[in-house]
């Protein structure tokens, strides 16, 4: 009878870890798929491009399998191009202009070539805009001379295309007092009298140029010279109409580019990948297309891949290409059908 029960014991002892992992595999949970975590550099608040990218990493989480965005706040094109070559980004935004200069390793980027970079489309405009009181007697780029004059934050994209602008003219630094501060801080200074001028890239209307046009009469300084556009073959001429400002009355033209969405060969991201980026991001347009105005009305599927700076990464291709987009050879990069 002790052998019995010794007997017994013993096989309690080795089968009862036995049962337990077999109940442990019965209810064991299928293992969650692994997420991939990216993120899109937009710009500063205060313009479109960041609830663009806001509304657009939601979409992607939503849509895009595996992926999960988040969209950041930054100091824009020059900032967001150095995130995407160095991989610490997987989508931004930037200039068209900028973007240009990187992936061809001119101006700034003589240094630092950008060919890594990939176009995924085109998003908003970027308008070069100069901004005076209305009572000053700055008239044109000629009477900086001498004058604090708001730039843009140091080493972004506006600031560069407020540098190319003064020397296009024939000012340089040393010839004003240059203030390094992004737009919304340029509009509080023009108001209180502290810089004389101000050159920014924001979209039309945007909501630091509203605040500045609907509480301080205001001036603006047109560009009508051909010889600027051929200059830099990256800006377009535009005329803003007459009364798009308060008391700016009169048609001025101004130097425009894209801002386009980029990505770079360095983002971790595959082909795939970013074809169902693309995709979720244009097929559920109706999710983040009216985040603002400017986005709603420039931000459509029908003009995507206009003026593009650097070629489209494969992903992209492959979405455009099923929506009937014929591809110009200029955007298919080296390697790819």
């Amino acid at each position: 009878m002790k052998k019995l029960l010794l007997l017994l014991l013993v096989l309690c002892v080795v089968l009862t870890p036995v049962l337990a992992q077999g109940g442990v595999e019965a209810t064991a949970k299928p293992a969650e798929p692994q997420l991939k975590r990216i993120s899109i550099g937009t710009a500063g608040t205060a313009g479109s491009l960041y609830p663009m990218g806001v509304a657009m990493s939601e979409t992607i989480t939503k849509h895009a399998p595996g992926i999960a965005s988040t969209g950041e706040a930054t100091a824009a094109s020059v900032e967001n191009i150095r995130n995407l070559t160095s991989g610490k980004l997987a989508m931004g935004i930037s200039q068209s202009d900028i973007a240009w200069l990187a992936y061809n390793g001119q101006g700034d980027f003589e240094k630092r070539k950008a060919d890594d970079l990939r176009s995924l489309f085109s998003t908003i405009y970027s308008y070069v805009q100069v901004f005076a009181l209305a009572d000053s007697p700055i008239k044109t780029i000629a009477d900086f001379k001498g004058k604090a004059i708001g730039v843009g934050a140091a080493g972004s994209g506006g600031e560069m295309a407020a540098r190319m602008l003064l020397n296009f003219y024939g000012i340089t630094y040393d010839d004003i007092r240059p203030q390094f501060i992004p737009e919304s801080e340029a509009v509080s200074a023009l108001k209180d009298n502290k810089i004389a001028a101000f050159i920014c890239t924001h979209p039309l209307k945007s909501a630091a140029l509203m605040d500045l046009t609907t509480s301080a009469k205001v001036k603006m300084i047109s560009f009508e010279d051909e010889a600027l556009y051929k200059a830099f073959p990256f800006w377009t001429r535009y005329d803003i109409p007459a009364g798009t400002y308060a008391n700016v009355d009169t048609i001025v033209t101004v130097p425009i580019s894209r801002v386009v969405m980029l990505t770079s060969t360095k983002s971790g991201l595959t082909d795939e990948e970013v074809y169902n980026i693309v995709k979720a991001i244009w097929e559920n347009r109706d999710e983040w297309g009216s985040v603002t105005a400017a986005v709603s009305k420039q931000v459509v599927l029908e003009t995507a891949l206009s003026e593009i700076p650097v070629p489209l990464h494969p992903g992209a291709i492959k979405y455009f290409r099923e929506k009937g987009f014929a591809i110009p050879a200029s955007l298919i990069p080296a390697g790819t059908k």
